[in-house]
């Protein structure tokens, strides 16, 4: 009898220490962040049957539970994610406007206004060689201007690829972690409470960078980490390995893979999630936005400015050359289209309407016997490239296949994406200034052809006549003679007529006629005044726009996706919070309640005690029975 009281009263003891033990272990980590709470569950002993009657044997420890939801959980990772990716965006959206609201941004406008002020002063003294190098010197601010927020820019582009790599370098800690810990957890006995708060932890912390889904492997100790779409970043004690690749065609345009054995598979961005997802939209989205705004600026200010002068005159008498570098020059048509390495295609985009010049990324592809083209909308077009080279127009652009692409090859073309990189100033005497325009006001046209001068001669006045059927042209003088007999229309090249030579394009009504004078006429601004109407003629976005409206359109834009990332981040910070009490409520250590838990336990330890000195006195004195 003593001795069963005995050990009663030591299970009793044991049960109280180890209850007074997790309690303690509780109180030390109040401030452990991921602790989840822990408690003793302890369980009656099996009876025992003694003389047709059962008595109880006491107390033993069953578990320590780990005060633990999967639902809250889940609602937090899940909350986490959508936390980071919102907090990301906002951040880089900050920055952005920040930079589109610095000095640097504001000068842009600024100085093509002035430029336009400068070429205003010169139309009073169209020969003062003074105003013309202020034009010229206003030419060089706005060129700089824009290079210099270019590359601004485009390193915000870099730095979004380098943010990428350390996020994939902690998504692969974090899951050598999560592995080694799966070790841990087949090797020792559980239960594994406090491994699983740091398994938890880790969970969390990459639920940061994007979706998380963990699901309970057959053996009970280990599991599965998916992220994304369900890409095994963890299966049981392996851990994958994620990697940044070159994109392609553009190898800048880097995507997330996962190493598969030997071989790496690229992983769709579209739901990865997280500060990853956000990562991915500031960089194929958000500054490719601006850049490409950028460049709608410079191809627009400049394409304008220079086609202005090439239907002009100089100080000398001369056809006007190009103030800004062409926007069709060899180096940016080709610029404008990213192949892959190693194929053979061959791709140029001209820019041949700036009205119609879009942004974005377009995606020619060739299936082996139709090529297509998807626009930046999404919008599937079916192209039939014709002539030689092979060529077809959309949106303003005027793509060149000089060498066909293989069979199921993608080219992106980009047309804006490098305008505000490649405008230079090429012009540096002030006297090419084309001031006077060429076009007499005897010209009539009511069809779409154009006529420019590429070279003055003998010839300074001529007209160009269109015949009634509108398939033949003759170039006369101005009292109507005959200069050059009557031609097919339209010419295949240029016509030479007296050393003066032009172009003629196609496209020309019955009767219309193109008068020019090449004569230089002291004090003519007729082409500084059409150039003065740049700053106000609505040319871009089909005539919609200014120049100027392009480049304020993409700060209310920027302004407008920052202000709904900041009302969706705190949003996201609501429900963060919301989830957090929600886990904390179930998990997190109350003191209060673990103090009264420890005098409850230290009073059970005590009581236990004193069965054991009774059994003991007990024992003492059967013995002293004789």
């Amino acid at each position: 009898m003593g001795f069963d009281l005995l050990t009663i009263g030591t299970q009793g003891v044991l049960t109280a220490q180890k209850q007074l033990n997790t309690t303690g272990h509780n109180i030390s980590n109040v401030n452990t962040e991921g602790f989840s709470r822990q408690s003793v569950e302890q369980e009656t002993n099996n009876p025992t049957w003694i003389s047709g009657n059962t008595y109880g044997t006491g107390v033993h420890v069953a578990n320590i539970r780990r005060a633990y939801d999967q639902f809250a959980v889940n609602e937090l990772n899940l909350s986490t994610t959508t936390l980071h990716a919102a907090s990301e965006l906002d951040s880089h959206l900050d920055v952005m406007t920040n930079m589109l609201s610095s000095i640097s941004s504001k000068k842009i406008p600024e100085n093509i206004n002035d430029w336009f002020d400068a070429v205003k002063t010169l139309a009073d003294s169209p020969n003062e060689i003074g105003a013309r190098k202020v034009v010229l010197e206003k030419s060089r601010l706005v060129s700089q201007n824009l290079n210099d927020f270019q590359e601004t820019v485009r390193q915000q582009y870099a730095d979004t690829n380098k943010k990428m790599d350390l996020v994939v370098e902690r998504m692969n800690n974090i899951g050598q972690e999560i592995g080694a810990l799966h070790k841990l957890m087949i090797k020792l006995p559980g239960p594994h409470n406090d491994l699983m708060d740091k398994h938890e932890k880790l969970i969390k912390e990459l639920a940061q960078y994007t979706k998380v889904t963990v699901t309970r492997r057959s053996d009970g100790n280990t599991f599965n980490v998916m992220i994304g779409s369900g890409h095994a970043l963890v299966s049981g004690t392996n851990a994958s390995q994620l990697r940044m690749i070159n994109g392609e065609p553009d190898p800048q345009q880097r995507r997330l893979a996962m190493v598969e054995g030997k071989g790496v598979k690229a992983i769709q961005s579209d739901d990865i999630g997280g500060q990853m997802a956000s990562l991915f939209e500031q960089r194929d989205h958000t500054i490719p936005q601006v850049l490409d705004e950028l460049g709608r600026v410079a191809i627009g200010f400049s394409g304008q400015v220079n086609a202005l002068q090439a239907q002009a005159i100089d100080l000398r008498g001369n056809v006007g050359a190009a103030i800004f570098t062409d926007i069709n020059e060899e180096r940016a048509v080709k610029s404008r289209a990213f192949i892959g390495g190693g194929s053979t295609a061959e791709v140029g985009v001209y820019i041949d309407d700036i009205s119609q010049l879009k942004g974005g990324d377009y995606s020619l592809k060739y299936d082996g016997s139709q090529y297509s083209i998807i626009t930046p909308q999404g919008e599937l077009l079916k192209v039939d490239p014709s002539g030689s080279p092979k060529s077809f127009s959309v949106d303003g652009m005027r793509v060149v296949i000089d060498s066909d692409l293989s069979a199921g090859e993608r080219v992106l073309l980009r047309p804006a994406r490098y305008g505000a990189a490649n405008i230079q100033l090429i012009m540096n005497e002030p006297e090419k200034i084309a001031a006077q325009s060429y076009r007499s006001s005897e010209s009539f046209s009511t069809g779409e052809a154009s006529l420019k001068v590429l070279q003055s001669g003998l010839l300074k006045e001529f007209q160009v006549v269109i015949s009634p059927a509108a398939n033949q042209f003759a170039v006369l003088d101005m009292e109507g003679n005959i200069v050059v007999e009557p031609q097919t229309y339209p010419p295949s090249g240029p016509v030479t007529a007296g050393g003066t030579t032009f172009e003629l394009t196609g496209g020309a009504a019955a009767g219309d006629k193109f008068a020019v004078n090449l004569t230089p006429s002291e004090g003519d601004n007729g082409n500084l005044l059409m150039m003065q109407a740049i700053q106000t003629n609505k040319t871009m976005n089909d005539g919609r726009s200014t120049v100027i409206d392009l480049f304020e359109n993409v700060n209310t834009d920027i302004g407008l996706k920052k202000s709904t990332a900041g009302r969706l981040t705190e949003v996201a910070r609501v429900e963060n919070e919301a989830a957090q009490s929600r886990v904390a409520s179930i998990s997190g250590v109350n003191l209060d309640e673990e103090a009264a838990n420890m005098m409850k336990f230290q009073q059970a330890y005590m009581a236990s005690s004193r069965i054991m000195s009774a059994a003991n006195e007990t024992f003492d004195s059967i013995l002293q029975i004789r």
